[in-house]
């Protein structure tokens, strides 16, 4: 067998098991690891993985609120905040359209503000 032969055969065979490797990974459930934080005399240095996303409840207004909201920030911002009234949540939506220039239009403002206040609104 010439060394061309032999390069071709070993390219085949690392092609293959990389192949099957990524294969088996996909097959796997992801699990992330723990957050970690490590402080070094003055150096902090922490490693944070991605979580899994909240759940939210089914109600009108949930597709665009995730679709649109998740754009710029995690979703998890939602969960952490206080129920607020109607009016705390139409200016918080306002804010993000006016301030940080988040790409909603007002009807679709006015079912995610309706959707907030559904989930996360004052009773």
């Amino acid at each position: 067998m010439n060394n061309k032969a032999v390069y071709i055969l070993v390219a085949t065979c690392c092609i293959a098991l990389l192949c099957y490797g990524c294969r088996r990974q996909k097959q796997e459930a992801y699990t992330p690891p723990p957050n970690t934080i490590s402080i070094n005399g003055s150096v902090h240095e922490m490693t944070l993985y991605p979580e899994t996303p909240p759940d939210f409840p089914e109600h009108e207004g949930k597709a665009e609120f995730v679709s649109y909201c998740a754009i710029c920030h995690t979703l998890k911002y939602v969960t952490m905040q206080p129920d607020f009234p109607a009016k705390t949540w139409n200016a918080e939506v306002d804010k993000m359209v006016h301030k940080y220039n988040a790409p909603i239009d007002s009807v679709t403002c006015k079912k995610i503000v309706a959707y907030l206040v559904a989930v996360k609104g004052k009773k």
